[in-house]
């Protein structure tokens, strides 16, 4: 059985250390003129338009916002060339070796799952060279459920590789309990890892198929993997 591998960015994949907020930050002051407009506001396996729609409710621009969104995400992604090209932006243990396990299996296939606006996962990604294993996957390009963002990813790797992913036939890999409620929403198995935005211990309490520490040792992934396409 084919599997759909689908990877969250920030706290899997890679530490960014608070690149992507402070890019929004500079580019929120200089476009809307309010300092720190995203302090409060949980970022956490969240998605990257609703901070900035809980930012405009925040500071009462829920008109004026949107206008200017366009200006905003272009400064936005100014910054963020120039936030994540930083020793701050850290690629995390095991990553790549997997990556390349996952491009080598002929029955596995690697797509995105990530709250991240395109264009801001591929600057991200684009540090450590990682653009290459992820030709698709769904992204925060409107303003929806982290669910629905799920299974835009699976849509649009299923037209990508020419092959219809079944619910069973995806698996989500995340840090945090957005992604493991999210993956159940859309019946996907979830391998949860405990690399960013969640302890271990509230991770395991809401039972992921697959629980790691870290991607450090990946014959335990590689396992669950290997019998998952056997199911």
């Amino acid at each position: 059985m084919k599997l759909l591998l689908l990877w969250d960015i920030d706290g899997t994949l890679i530490h960014c250390r608070g690149c992507g907020k402070r890019a929004m930050e500079q580019a929120f002051q200089q476009i809307y003129g309010v300092e720190d407009a995203f302090r409060g506001i949980g970022m956490a396996g969240g998605l990257d338009l609703h901070f900035l729609e809980a930012a405009f409710v925040k500071h009462g621009l829920q008109s004026a916002g949107p206008a200017r969104l366009d200006e905003f995400l272009t400064r936005y992604y100014q910054e963020l060339e120039r936030e994540a090209d930083t020793e701050d932006n850290i690629l995390l243990p095991g990553v790549v070796s997997i990556l390349e396990r996952a491009d080598a299996e002929p029955l596995w296939y690697n797509a995105l799952g990530t709250g991240n606006l395109e264009r801001g996962a591929r600057i991200k990604l684009d540090v450590h060279g990682l653009n290459r294993y992820f030709p698709v996957g769904g992204f925060c390009e409107a303003p929806v459920d982290r669910a629905v963002m799920l299974q835009q990813g699976v849509d649009n790797a299923g037209s990508y590789y020419g092959t219809e992913f079944a619910p069973e036939q995806v698996v989500v890999l995340g840090d945090t309990d957005r992604d493991i409620r999210a993956a159940r929403a859309i019946g996907a198995r979830v391998v949860a890892v405990a690399t960013g935005g969640c302890s271990y211990e509230l991770l395991e309490s809401l039972n992921p198929d697959l629980l790691l520490s870290d991607f450090s040792e990946p014959e335990r992934l590689y396992g669950f993997l290997s019998k998952s396409c056997k199911l």
